[in-house]
């Protein structure tokens, strides 16, 4: 019969779709994925207009619909027998489902139905996790969560799918142990587990924004599980927690050597694991020998480093500066992050020879890198904390010049090397002010006459700002330069200088008549 309604037709047979729906309930079963799979499309084709109603039997009490799938499929249904498809016979698929779910929604609420079908799977797993406290019991359980709430519907939208991880979260929780002592473990566990399922649909965004907030999630998702992992190292562990922590570390090394993309938040993780939690010395050389049997990760990343963190951490300083012969200038970032690694746990010998043999790495890097005073602030505040050789202090001091000459200088003065201090000033064409805060007082109590130079450089160069308050500054650095000569008994050399100066700025009368008020001659 064309021309019947689906509201009209329901007006003779809700009460057997009724029927249908509750025998649909039986055979389904939530939290089977087949079955899942199932209940989550027919949801789609009614939620796409795909079903649709094409005849109708009244004698018969029979219809006839059409769901616009990648292939039309047709279903029939006799109301007070069966149903059938035409991808299936009488097998239940989900055409079927998708056209009880089509009158269904012209009865009652489809979502509801849908809801109270999930609910009796999630009582039923509550129910068992808690019976059966397994990490793949609390695997299982999440991963069930993330196809239905997350992935399913939000993977084409990172935000989106920020957006479903809150009410993921808040439905994980209902599966937390009550235990005050479990809180931590079934937290860093659950996260864990969230990462590696998310990880190939991270990285499927392509665009740079959405990149960029799938890596500052992980940074922070990173900061969180450091914080755990010490949590974790201050309680005592618990016989039945064993597996729980042998699942963590499968985890981390999963996420570090199988999955792809992201590879620095993935070395950070496996970092802080092994810094804060995975401190068993036995456990970092079994773990240390599995890094030697693997050089890269699956997409093709060097482990080195993360090898030199367990030389470190085992002590072997020598097995770790045999790996340290030709550092890339590209990778002195990451020493630098290892040795103030070393200086935070008080390994300050260690953290010297690292950085004495990272030196000529440093020197290329300085050359190449854009952002050069943050760089030098890190290089600077690191020193400091060392006890660098006498070699080491020149080559460091010398590569970061004019940034290190106030240590620079107080070390050629601690040595007594005072026509060096006078060389580097002059090379960096120091002011006198600032050349005080150098030491210049106490060079020139000790070698005068090797200032001159420098004080001359500044003479000269008050002279040429060619302003009357500029010539009175000159004549006070010669009065100076008068006194050191003095000093070293080179009357005929100053006399003789003094002349110069006068006969080569005979032309600037204001700077000449300040000559005469100073009296420079010996």
């Amino acid at each position: 019969m064309k021309g019947m309604t689906v509201q009209r037709l329901l007006t003779f047979y809700e009460e057997p779709v009724q029927d249908f729906m509750k025998q649909l309930d039986q055979d389904l079963l939530a939290g089977v994925a087949q079955d899942d799979s199932l209940v989550r499309s027919a949801q789609s084709f009614v939620r796409n207009g795909a079903v649709q109603l094409v005849d109708y039997a009244p004698v018969r009490h029979e219809a006839d619909f059409v769901v616009r799938d990648v292939q039309d499929a047709y279903v029939h249904i006799s109301f007070y027998e069966h149903l059938s498809c035409s991808c299936s016979g009488r097998k239940m698929c989900r055409h079927q489902a998708a056209v009880l779910f089509y009158l269904y929604q012209h009865i009652d609420s489809l979502s509801e139905w849908v809801k109270a079908w999930r609910s009796k799977a999630d009582r039923q797993s509550i129910s068992e996790i808690q019976n059966n406290r397994t990490p793949l019991a609390w695997e299982q359980y999440a991963n069930t969560l993330l196809n239905q709430l997350v992935i399913q519907d939000h993977a084409s939208s990172f935000f989106l799918m920020e957006f479903a991880l809150g009410d993921y979260k808040r439905q994980m929780q209902r599966i937390r142990p009550l235990e005050r002592e479990w809180h931590v473990l079934f937290d860093t566990s659950v996260t864990l587990m969230t990462l590696i399922k998310l990880w190939p649909t991270f990285n499927s965004f392509s665009r740079e924004n959405e990149r960029g907030r799938v890596r500052y999630y992980l940074d922070e998702t990173i900061q969180d599980l450091k914080h755990q992992f010490k949590q974790l190292h201050g309680q005592p562990r618990f016989f039945a927690a064993d597996p729980f922590y042998e699942r963590i570390v499968r985890y981390v090394k999963y996420l570090l050597t199988d999955a792809e993309g992201y590879f620095a938040q993935r070395s950070e993780l496996y970092t802080h694991y092994w810094t804060e939690l995975g401190t068993q010395k036995q456990a970092r050389v079994k773990e240390l020998d599995f890094l030697e049997k693997h050089s890269e990760t699956k997409d093709g990343h060097s482990l080195l480093q993360l090898r030199q963190l367990f030389y470190f951490q085992l002590g072997q300083t020598e097995r770790l500066l045999a790996t340290m012969k030709d550092v890339p200038a590209e990778e002195v970032s990451s020493y630098l992050s290892l040795i103030q690694f070393a200086i935070e746990q008080y390994e300050i010998q260690m953290a010297t020879q690292l950085f004495e043999r990272l030196l000529p790495a440093i020197e290329t890097f300085l050359d190449t890198e854009v952002r050069a005073s943050r760089l030098i602030y890190t290089l600077r505040t690191i020193e400091r904390q060392l006890d660098l050789s006498d070699e080491a202090k020149l080559q460091f001091y010398r590569m970061l010049i004019p940034f290190t000459l106030e240590p620079y200088s107080g070390y050629l003065i601690d040595n007594e090397r005072y026509e060096e201090w006078a060389d580097l000033h002059l090379y960096c064409q120091s002011g006198i002010t600032y050349a005080e805060t150098c030491g210049l007082d106490l060079v020139k109590e000790h070698a005068p006459f090797v200032v001159m130079p420098l004080y001359h450089l500044n003479v000269v160069r008050e002279i040429n700002e060619k302003k009357r308050d500029s010539y009175k500054q000159a004549v006070r650095h010669l009065k100076k330069m008068k006194q050191l000569a003095k000093a070293a008994n080179e009357t005929v050399y100053w006399n003789q200088y003094v002349q110069e100066i006068r006969e080569k700025f005979r032309r600037l009368r204001a700077f000449q008549q300040e000559m005469e008020k100073g009296n420079l001659a010996l």
